[in-house]
């Protein structure tokens, strides 16, 4: 079946690879497993052959049949994960997992670990590039920010072109991604001033929040870059907000 541009379509061919991102993903010991864009369902055999609950969501009319009739155990879901309510996986414990088209990886990586299903690792294959901008050390970036609030991030290892038909440009990462335990009171507060700090990332704090409302908390921050300060002292200067 042939890739579809549209859809961000490439296909994962690359059996051995399969069968150690496979293992990795078998760690969480979930009996459940969710499936993001299986595609050609390469590594849905061997999801089925492991998980005793397997959901798949798959957006292709065609592919999404075509998985129904080789895979009758499974349940699959044919539509836009974007437009999922993920409340229909709560009642039980799921492990997330897909090899994401890299145009939606990061809204639906956000969408799942900012949602209490997300109770386990969730492993995903993304672009490279993208996946360094998840790793959570300085100089840091709103991406790996706000990941921060929600998951720790871990990035196993690159997989080239040739994984893939067809061959994308670029190359891809196998991630993961860890609930944490952070419990942030005002997460929209905290992220509202992430993003206020980054309005112009070469600029010190105290030239992007002048006009905003945390202007007179930055405190000792006032000459660093957005990209200097930590999750932790991001959040310092929530605490120091409050204070006023």
């Amino acid at each position: 079946m042939k890739a579809k541009k549209s859809l961000g379509q490439n296909f994962f061919v690359n059996k051995n690879l399969k069968n150690h991102i496979v293992n990795k993903v078998l760690e969480n010991e979930t009996k459940s497993v969710v499936e993001i864009g299986p595609g050609l369902g390469s590594f849905t055999e061997d999801l089925v052959a492991n998980f005793e609950h397997v959901i798949v969501v798959e957006k292709d009319i065609a592919l999404a049949n075509d998985l129904k009739l080789r895979f009758p155990k499974i349940e699959v879901i044919t539509g836009d994960f974007l437009d999922l309510d993920l409340n229909i996986f709560k009642e039980k414990d799921f492990t997330y997992f897909g090899s994401l088209p890299y145009n939606v990886s990061k809204p639906i990586i956000r969408k799942i670990i900012e949602h209490k299903t997300f109770t386990n690792k969730a492993f995903f294959i993304i672009q490279k590039e993208v996946a360094e901008k998840y790793i959570y050390k300085k100089p840091y970036n709103i991406l790996s920010l706000t990941t921060a609030i929600y998951a720790d991030f871990n990035k196993y290892f690159d997989i080239s072109p040739d994984s893939f038909r067809p061959k994308p440009n670029v190359n891809s990462s196998f991630v993961s991604f860890t609930p944490n335990d952070m419990n942030i009171k005002n997460i929209e507060n905290l992220e509202q001033l992430i993003h206020h700090a980054f309005k112009q990332p070469r600029k010190n704090l105290k030239n992007n929040l002048r006009n905003s409302v945390y202007f007179d908390s930055i405190g000792k921050f006032f000459n660093l870059r957005p990209a200097e300060l930590s999750l932790n002292e991001y959040i310092e200067i929530l605490n120091n907000h409050r204070l006023h």
